[in-house]
């Protein structure tokens, strides 16, 4: 595996990740929850929702989850001039001098990752995660997400990808950790591996 590139975690667990917040009301739904079950997880937020939100940013920092970075804007790199991504990375540090929090994770929108973002995320000393399993809940039903990503279905060092902009991931996620803890699967942050 790359030092820089990371598809799979190492651990036997799975590694719970969420996309595209924060969101004003879902995000502390869903971090709560979790950390009310003795489980972290990861968040990977965009800059301006960042930006609307500062209080829920403190709030998941002091849960204990971790932050990674997923754009200013949600922009596909690929649509983005090399200009335009060096000035997309340099909110990182932004993030960081605010909330005295050092980002060390990046996903870059829509999984699109470029040369030139590639080459912004290691100059920044970040780890590019992936994800290995979808929930796809931007696209199913709650029965479907909760199939997607069930017990049997995940493997050890499983990424799953979440947003925690939907209501349905708000809903399910105590009932996700106790089917996981049921079949006596791990749940992992990044940073705990």
């Amino acid at each position: 595996m790359s030092p820089f590139l990371i598809r799979k975690g190492k651990k036997s667990g799975v590694y719970l990740t969420f996309d595209d917040g924060p969101h004003p009301v879902n995000t502390l739904k869903i971090a709560n929850a979790l950390s009310d079950a003795g489980v972290r997880a990861s968040f990977f937020w965009v800059g301006d929702q960042i930006e609307k939100h500062p209080e829920i940013v403190k709030e998941v920092i002091q849960l204990g989850h971790d932050i990674g970075y997923h754009s200013f804007s949600h922009k596909s790199l690929r649509k983005m001039s090399r200009q335009e991504v060096a000035a997309d990375f340099a909110y990182i540090r932004r993030f960081e001098k605010q909330f005295g929090y050092r980002i060390k994770y990046y996903r870059p929108p829509y999984g699109e990752l470029t040369l030139t973002g590639l080459f912004m995320a290691v100059r920044y000393g970040l780890k590019v995660v992936m994800w290995s399993l979808d929930s796809r809940d931007s696209y199913d039903a709650e029965e479907e997400v909760m199939n997607n990503v069930s017990p049997n279905m995940v493997m050890k060092g499983d990424i799953l990808l979440f947003h925690d902009d939907y209501d349905l991931n708000a809903k399910i996620m105590p009932k996700l950790i106790k089917e996981y803890r049921q079949a006596e699967v791990s749940l992992c942050s990044l940073e705990s591996q």
